[in-house]
């Protein structure tokens, strides 16, 4: 197999070999040299994907009314604060803003953002809101806060462990970039991957192939050492358990982006694409509440912007020319990513009867 990867990277991979999969996932997204987060990528018709909020303002602004929301349910406190990380180019964050300032309303926003290249980028783009944004590089940096926290696919580009059932038992996948690239089958890395799907392994057939996401519990770890009170807030695409480890979903979700192409093969472009996998939100309920977090509910993203008043809202921003009504349709109906892309609401120090009224038409929480 031909593998396109600089010189130097080849000779960290080749080095790092074997290891699992989702330690080349690691290296090939975050390393801060050669991985592709770390090139800020661009995103848009222009980039390897495309975005809710690069698809139109409406989203942000949607987004900021359920904040808005969430503030008046917590009594309208002088301090509170906009979390955001996985931030991209800067424009959810601007659009928040922008809406916010035509309210009335002024919070500080802060952005979790390891890559200076990103970081310069969302500089940019956020440069009238700069007494505003403050940028920090992990969680040990942000200061404990009251407000939301909210992630528009952060999560899919966590590494993720690769396993395939053989001869009845479950082994992980290992890969090697010594003499080209080979994929190696051996015992799991860790027991948790088991944990994660044992109830499933029974019903999936022989060669069935799947990703578990161990990283999830660590990032939340630190989200919960800084959120007081507040809210969490997740739009990603992927599946409650059952339907993620279903019998018949047997080559599991991973898959690359480079732009706008699709394709499977995970090994072609280390660090020039993107690697993602799809979420699975029973985990991140699971892991929320064994950290203290109560979840409120989760449905699509149609369902969601709508019960917020999507469509009103884009006449309130006054976008609404044909294309603004075009990039509506692509963020609400099914072809685009109005039911491949969930939002799940956690919280703390909220009462419990909260109801949010992104949920207001449809939570399918009974599903997680």
């Amino acid at each position: 197999m031909k593998v396109s990867v600089s010189r130097d990277f080849a000779e960290i991979l080749a080095e790092e070999s074997p290891m699992t999969f989702a330690h080349y996932m690691e290296l090939a997204l975050y390393h801060p040299d050669y991985g592709y987060y770390a090139r800020a990528p661009k995103i848009g018709k222009k980039g390897d994907y495309i975005t809710a909020p690069s698809i139109h303002p409406v989203f942000g602004a949607t987004v900021a009314r359920q904040i808005l929301e969430v503030w008046e349910l917590m009594g309208r406190p002088e301090e509170f604060v906009i979390c955001e990380a996985g931030a991209g180019e800067g424009y959810l964050a601007l659009d928040i803003l922008d809406y916010l300032e035509k309210k009335g309303v002024s919070f500080p926003y802060y952005i979790l953002e390891p890559f200076s290249a990103n970081r310069l980028r969302q500089e940019e783009i956020l440069e009238k809101y700069f007494d505003q944004v403050s940028w920090f590089p992990s969680w040990k940096e942000v200061p404990s806060f009251k407000g939301v926290f909210i992630s528009n696919e952060l999560f899919d580009s966590f590494p993720v462990h690769l396993v395939q059932k053989v001869e009845g038992e479950l082994r992980e996948v290992y890969v090697s970039f010594k003499d080209g690239v080979k994929e190696l089958l051996a015992e799991l890395s860790r027991p948790e991957i088991l944990e994660r799907v044992h109830l499933f392994v029974s019903s999936w057939k022989e060669g069935y192939r799947t990703e578990v996401c161990l990283a999830y519990e660590a990032f939340l770890k630190g989200l919960s050492q800084k959120l007081i009170q507040g809210a969490v807030i997740t739009f990603d695409y992927g599946y409650g358990r059952k339907d993620y480890y279903h019998e018949e979903r047997t080559s599991g979700t991973l898959l690359c982006f480079q732009e706008h192409r699709i394709f499977e093969n995970p090994y072609l472009f280390p660090g020039k694409c993107d690697l993602t996998a799809h979420v699975d939100f029973t985990a991140l309920k699971e892991i929320g509440e064994k950290l203290g977090f109560y979840t409120y509910g989760f449905t699509s993203q149609a369902s969601f912007l709508v019960a917020l008043g999507v469509e009103k809202l884009l006449a309130e921003i006054g976008r609404t020319d044909t294309r603004d009504i075009e990039a509506l349709k692509m963020l609400l109906l099914p072809q685009g990513l109005g039911m491949s892309h969930w939002v799940l609401i956690q919280g703390r120090g909220l009462p419990l009867e909260t109801k949010f009224s992104g949920f207001k038409l449809s939570n399918r929480l009974k599903v997680l």
